[in-house]
């Protein structure tokens, strides 16, 4: 009786490690996907503008994120034109460039340039040039 008693015994023990185990490895990614889902990547500033605010440049999204839209008010109506999006991070953030092009086709607001998994807390010298009107702003520093 012993013996069946100790295997039983040992058997509950390892099942309750076991169930143990499964419920950590499912909720630890649980958590890690709930926890980047509230974090938010935001800027400082959300938008900033060329000096006669003809050139927008706005930011958005969150968690892993950041989406950035530019609005070309000198961009006559049906025409597109390309805008180039760059930045560099100044002020103890890592000096890596980041460029991208986007369309704009009047004066509506442009397809989102993606920054995905921004550094939380960097600064950043950003321009933004369109080449069809040659239109530009430029901010420093935008923290994310």
């Amino acid at each position: 009786m012993r013996d069946r008693a100790a295997t039983y015994s040992r058997g509950v023990h390892a099942d309750k490690k076991l169930r143990a185990f499964a419920i950590g490895a499912v909720s630890l990614p649980a958590m890690l996907v709930a926890g980047a889902g509230n974090a938010q990547a935001e800027t400082n500033p959300t938008y900033f503008a060329s000096e006669d605010g003809s050139l927008e440049v706005i930011y958005g999204g969150g968690g892993a994120a950041l989406y950035v839209t530019v609005v070309d008010a000198h961009n006559p109506p049906g025409a597109t034109e390309v805008c180039h999006y760059h930045s560099v991070g100044v002020m103890n953030t890592p000096a890596f460039p980041y460029d991208r092009d986007t369309t704009v086709t009047g004066a509506s607001p442009s397809s989102p340039v993606t920054i995905i998994f921004p550094p939380a807390g960097g600064t950043y010298s950003v321009d933004v040039t369109c080449l069809g009107t040659g239109n530009s702003a430029s901010y420093s520093p935008v923290t994310f």
